[in-house]
């Protein structure tokens, strides 16, 4: 062979492109922690073959944990695939995991940590799936397991924390598939670490997230703003084709929470502090305001307003007109469906009328981030139900 040739031969295994190795970062991950240890094991199964109804893409990875009630022992970690050449995806089990208590934030952050190196991408929509009762149950709060415990705020705030999420690696979207989540003082709790939490003000129905139609909104939302309206408008669609009412839906903007507990805190001091003169007329407009299943949780932007237009005080009128606007500021999308929801605008407060009810739950009200700096609402229901 001559020189040239042995040159030219050389230059091309020179050009040869090297594969890349590693995990393939996408725009997209989904990962659902589905807590079903409980009754609502059946319809976690049923989720995950909601997903592999629709499937990955090259734009999305779709990984999910789930705890049954029987079906197997111990936990699965499944990775949803992509269509196959007949167009359907399948669920592939990844790792089997011995048996482990789903309310011990150890556990989230084990999933967390394993999906975030396994799965990488620019944007991730984490679900956490349960039963939910917002931030009060004394044992289930989020996440709970029929033979261990459950999850509480600080505690999926420290597991997200510990798996590396913070102001440098936020979550774009963390979705709560759970009842009477969508509270202000939940969504400013994670405001360090999550851009839009998505959940109901509302208990949820059995069937929860219609997973199917969640997936095709994440391969072809135009960014998370746009992907967390398309999945409000995804679950009231879902409830309204199967004839369900009475349920609500959601999307909150967390770095515009601090406005809003700052004004509710104002709110508060005005309150307490004309408390002598207004009571009767608080109780009454309280009464007034949308509620859900737990009577405890009141619509805050219907609050606001009751109470802005039946007190006679030209402060607290200013100050609650000005809560609604930021409240509004911070509500990307909201719905509900049903006319025992009418007045449910997207964000619920804790304004229990039972003191017994306020002074079980008030430590556990006080470890939400909010109440570290905003104190005045609490100034107000301390005073409320002395």
């Amino acid at each position: 062979m001559s020189s040239k040739s042995r040159s030219r031969h050389k230059s091309k295994r020179k050009s040869k492109q090297t594969p890349p190795s590693g995990p393939i970062r996408k725009p997209w991950t989904l990962l659902a922690y589905i807590a079903g240890d409980n009754n609502l094991s059946d319809a976690g199964l049923a989720d995950i073959v909601e997903l592999c109804q629709v499937g990955a893409s090259p734009q999305v990875h779709v990984a999910v944990e789930i705890d049954t009630y029987g079906e197997y022992t111990g936990s699965l970690r499944y990775e949803i695939t992509e269509p196959d050449w007949s167009g359907k995806a399948h669920r592939i089990v990844i790792e089997r995991l011995p048996e482990k208590d789903t309310g011990d934030p150890e556990a989230l952050r084990s999933f967390l940590d394993w999906g975030f190196k396994r799965y990488p991408a620019d944007n991730y929509l984490v679900v956490v799936w349960n039963h939910g009762t917002g931030f009060r149950s004394i044992r289930r709060d989020i996440g709970y397991d029929d033979f261990g415990s459950s999850l509480d705020m600080p505690e999926i705030e420290e597991a997200m924390r510990r798996a590396g999420v913070g102001e440098e690696m936020r979550i774009s979207i963390l979705g709560f598939d759970a009842c009477l989540m969508s509270m202000v003082e939940i969504a400013h709790h994670f405001s360090s670490q999550v851009d839009i939490i998505v959940g109901s003000q509302q208990t949820e129905p059995g069937n929860g997230w219609p997973y199917d139609e969640v997936l095709k909104a994440v391969k072809i939302a135009a960014g998370h703003h746009d992907l967390a309206r398309r999945i409000v408008e995804a679950y009231i669609a879902a409830y309204k084709r199967l004839g369900i009412y009475d349920v609500t839906h959601s999307a909150v903007e967390c770095s515009r929470t601090e406005a809003v507990v700052r004004s509710l805190s104002d709110l508060g001091d005005l309150l307490a502090y004309r408390l002598d003169a207004y009571h009767r007329d608080i109780r009454r407009l309280r009464l007034e305001a949308q509620t859900f299943e737990m009577a405890d949780y009141v619509d805050l932007i219907h609050l606001a307003e009751l109470l802005g237009r039946g007190l006679p005080d030209g402060a607290i009128r200013k100050a609650a007109s000005e809560l609604v606007r930021l409240a509004k500021d911070s509500i990307i999308a909201s719905s509900s469906l049903g006319q025992g929801v009418a007045n449910a605008n997207g964000l619920s407060v804790w304004f229990p009328a039972s003191p017994t009810i306020y002074q079980n739950y008030r430590g556990k009200y006080l470890a939400l981030r909010f109440a570290e700096i905003y104190r005045g609402w609490i100034h107000f229901l301390d005073a409320y139900h002395s």
